[in-house]
């Protein structure tokens, strides 16, 4: 019974961090909204390519960005998933 509930366990947790790890632009839009970050359209509108989403999304310095200003795969992911090329 141990083991077969730290398998359950395990799998549960698997499954929730592989979901959160490939969120992209669902992770986001939490606080892009339009009111407390800017929206979709506005990023598009301020941003034409994917690469100057990327840069200025590194470059800002609001600290709610410090978690996934390193990380440019993700970056590139959400520039995609937002309409960006």
């Amino acid at each position: 019974m141990k083991k077969l509930s730290l398998t359950a366990v395990s799998v549960c947790a698997f499954f929730v961090l592989a979901t959160t790890a490939s969120a992209g632009w669902n992770t986001c839009v939490a606080c892009h909204n339009g009111t407390m970050a800017p929206n979709k359209e506005k990023l598009k509108e301020n941003n034409k390519t994917a690469e100057s989403f990327v840069k200025a999304a590194q470059a800002t310095q609001n600290p709610m960005m410090k978690s996934i200003q390193k990380d440019e795969k993700a970056l590139k992911e959400v520039a995609n998933e937002i309409g960006l090329k």
